[in-house]
């Protein structure tokens, strides 16, 4: 099982769009087993699937070592939700005196021949449950908008990642996908600039901006069912068949 982190410290950038869809096509286009796990107290992802509970938050049970309930949806793919409660566990966590950074990867070790790919959304802060993510999983991808503070922010969660290869020596950055893009001559001198600059891998593709989007989540749809021809959903199946092609799949 190859575990990825979609993570971003800034929010707003299509963290949890880019999870959800890039889960659903590899499940519908590519026939692979996907676990899905919702990392961020908000609960988007598991907004989007239906399963956000108060009273359950199954990243937390992670964090505090129970089996969390994992959710089959109807999009093929399995989810493990969270909900604000998250943030009691993380809590919690930080203040033991116990080891702090192995919960998640000793939870995904036991689910390491149920799934193909973990694909796992991230909060845009360095909470405990953020580092137990990045100590587990094996790639990271970086979604970003092009504006001011882009670097900024691929330089700062960067740091963080190249800062916790001491504890996750198999860490990688698998790249950086730029999200909600459209043609205009600032986003190409930006993207130029970026590309040329950036020591790290950025996807040829670009994600299109498409008011799709924000439909999908309304009807709770992954993009490549809810609006296929859309330009974001044809987008997403050409960086999801970029990213297999990368990784040699």
């Amino acid at each position: 099982m190859k575990t990825i982190a979609i993570i971003n410290l800034k929010g707003g950038v299509g963290k949890t769009t880019t999870a959800i869809n890039m889960a659903a096509l590899l499940v519908s286009k590519h026939k692979k087993r996907v676990l899905l796990i919702d990392n961020d107290p908000q609960g988007n992802a598991s907004q989007f699937f239906g399963h956000y509970y108060g009273c359950m938050c199954g990243s937390g049970n992670i964090l505090e070592n129970t089996e969390p309930y994992i959710y089959q949806t109807a999009a093929g793919v399995d989810i493990i939700d969270a909900n604000i409660t998250l943030l009691d566990a993380d809590n919690k966590l930080r203040a033991s005196t116990e080891r702090q950074d192995n919960r998640m990867a000793a939870f995904l070790e036991k689910q390491n021949k149920k799934y193909d790919y973990c694909i796992i959304d991230n909060p845009p802060a360095i909470l405990m449950c953020t580092i137990n993510a990045l100590c587990a999983a094996d790639e990271v991808i970086v979604p970003i908008m092009l504006d001011n503070w882009a670097m900024d922010g691929v330089e700062t969660i960067t740091t963080q990642i190249e800062e916790l290869k001491d504890l996750n020596s198999k860490l990688k950055i698998a790249g950086i996908l730029l999200t909600n893009y459209r043609r205009s001559d600032e986003n190409e001198v930006a993207e130029s600039w970026l590309r040329k600059n950036c020591k790290y891998r950025v996807f040829s593709t670009r994600i299109r901006r498409s008011d799709k989007v924000t439909a999908a989540t309304y009807y709770k749809e992954p993009l490549e069912k809810y609006s296929p021809r859309s330009a974001a959903a044809v987008t997403y199946r050409k960086f999801v068949n970029e990213y297999l092609q990368e990784s040699g799949v």
